[in-house]
């Protein structure tokens, strides 16, 4: 259970969204369970554009509050870090590759490893005395106007807005995803959709269809057994009551990601975290400006993983090729000093990373394929070399892949000659390939991204407001919401219709086999 600082925390914020009732703003409440920087990153920026818009917020969250939330008068932070294991932080930053192989082993083990540690935060925060004072039972009318929840690993989040009896906005970090609870209405079909843990996003093959439909059913299965129903435990003091609609804000765009059917209530808010670039560092930009004749070509995994814990073997086939190129390489690497550091390459343990991609000079952005990252460089238009490790990134890439503005590659398995080649086919092919131009579909791929009716910040602060104002009247979740997978899939009617089928077959056999024993022949 949080200490006493973090219940008067919470006792303050809810204090403030109740005074706050005469104004104009909205009152919003947020949870953010994950402790992931890049999850933290999406949910954020929808909490800025929030606050930017005058509206109230109160996030509980193991984040401090960042960019313009840090000190904003509408924004204020209830801390859940003390109730949070030292270990589940280090996963958040920097992690050692080794320990990330370890942990994200496999799909199984991730998904229910992650669902573990939000149900665990979900039951941190319904511990807290401020929850328990003032959502028991529904809370007090009046006191906040919606609740905006990350719901990606849990259902247990959405027990805060039905405690409430307010509106659920729920905010989605990656693409759409299988397993999440049932308010888009739309489930994913395996047959034509890849699966969020798929490699790849559209299945081609029957091989790619069977992969897809195992994984689709193992992370249902996962989501069904192991996390609904179980979370009502760990929030029962929160009786929870009906929904009063909802929206899903997906950190997706059909510009880099296959088009989906969605109800209205699905809205793509794809690159919300970017904002407008920030001045680049004068020495950084020095090495940028003076790379104008051969380029740059940018190396970083994001704030994951820590690039100077990979293992020294794949170390060394990077140093030897990177070593061969005329580019110059900016490489987040964490550590001061690199043994054997080719001399084109130069060393940051931090980059700013969206500022960066932005440079002419860039041509080849070498990443995991984590998804602010990828927003990034296609914002940019800047061709990317995938090395993905785990979770969505395999598919990230591959969407990038099918586009014709990025090659992939698998950190386990790539070769120096492989390498090599795969960076010189993205430059090269910029200046002699007419069939497949790296760079000319990178911008053309920006241009779609870019090319909108109106920001994600701005369609984010309108979908939440036009929720708050009209709730379940908005009739925005389609019917198909509160059906089963056996509903939307048919299965009750297939069934039926084959016992009919095997009901009148083991009648003609009876009937043929009757006719026989007494001589009638069969016409």
């Amino acid at each position: 259970m949080l200490g006493r600082a973090a219940a008067t925390a919470m006792m303050a914020a809810l204090w403030i969204g109740c005074w706050c009732g005469g104004c104009r703003a909205y009152r919003i409440l947020a949870y953010e369970p994950s402790v992931g920087h890049s999850h933290w990153n999406v949910m954020s920026a929808v909490l800025e554009s929030l606050v930017d818009a005058g509206h109230v917020v109160v996030c509980a969250t193991v984040h401090p509050a960042t960019g313009r939330l840090a000190g904003h008068p509408n924004y204020t932070h209830v801390d859940m870090a003390a109730g949070v294991p030292e270990h589940a932080h280090r996963t958040a930053r920097d992690l050692d590759y080794a320990q990330l192989m370890s942990l994200f082993r496999s799909n199984a083990f991730l998904v229910r490893s992650v669902t573990d540690l939000t149900r665990r935060m979900c039951r941190l925060l319904f511990e807290m005395p401020g929850t328990r004072r003032y959502l028991v039972g529904g809370g007090r009318a009046g006191r906040f106007d919606a609740v905006v929840v990350e719901s990606l690993h849990s259902e247990c989040g959405a027990a805060l807005p039905r405690a409430l009896r307010v509106p659920a906005v729920y905010v989605v970090p990656c693409p759409p995803v299988s397993w999440m609870p049932a308010a888009t209405g739309s489930p994913d079909s395996p047959s034509y959709l890849g699966a969020l843990l798929a490699d790849r996003p559209t299945p081609v093959t029957f091989r790619d269809r069977l992969a897809n439909a195992l994984v689709y059913v193992h992370t249902q299965l996962v989501r069904r057994y192991h996390d609904a129903g179980s979370w009502v435990h760990d929030t029962a003091v929160l009786s929870p009551s009906a929904s009063t609609g909802a929206v899903v804000l997906i950190n997706t765009h059909h510009s880099i990601e296959p088009a989906r059917s969605a109800g209205p209530n699905v809205v793509d808010i794809g690159g919300i975290h970017l904002r407008p670039a920030g001045p680049i560092p004068r020495d950084l930009a020095q090495v940028l400006d003076d790379s104008d004749e051969f380029g740059v070509i940018v190396f970083s995994f994001g704030s994951l993983v820590a690039l100077n814990s990979l293992p020294e073997d794949i170390l060394d086939k990077l140093k030897s090729v990177f070593r061969q190129l005329p580019q110059t390489i900016i490489w987040k690497y964490e550590n001061d000093h690199m043994p054997d550091k080719p001399d084109n390459v130069v060393l940051y343990k931090w980059l700013p990373q969206r500022a960066i991609l932005q440079h002419p000079n860039v041509k080849v952005f070498i990443s995991h394929g984590g998804l602010n990252g990828v927003y990034e460089a296609v914002d940019g238009g800047v061709p990317i070399l995938g090395i993905p490790l785990f979770f969505d990134q395999p598919r990230n890439i591959q969407n990038l892949v099918d586009l014709g503005m990025a090659l992939s590659l698998k950190i386990n398995e790539f070769t120096e000659a492989t390498l090599y080649e795969a960076i010189n086919r993205l430059i090269e092919d910029q200046k002699y390939c007419k069939l497949m131009n790296f760079s000319e579909n990178a911008k053309r791929v920006s241009t779609l991204f870019k090319d909108r009716p109106m920001s994600p910040s701005d369609s984010a602060v309108y979908w939440i407001e036009y929720l708050i104002r009209h709730g379940s009247e908005a009739n925005v979740t389609p019917p198909s919401a509160d059906a089963s997978w056996t509903v939307h899939f048919m299965v009750d009617q297939l069934f039926v219709a084959l016992s009919v089928l095997a009901l009148a077959l083991w009648c003609s056999v009876r009937v043929f086999r009757y006719r026989t024993s007494i001589g009638i022949p069969g016409k």
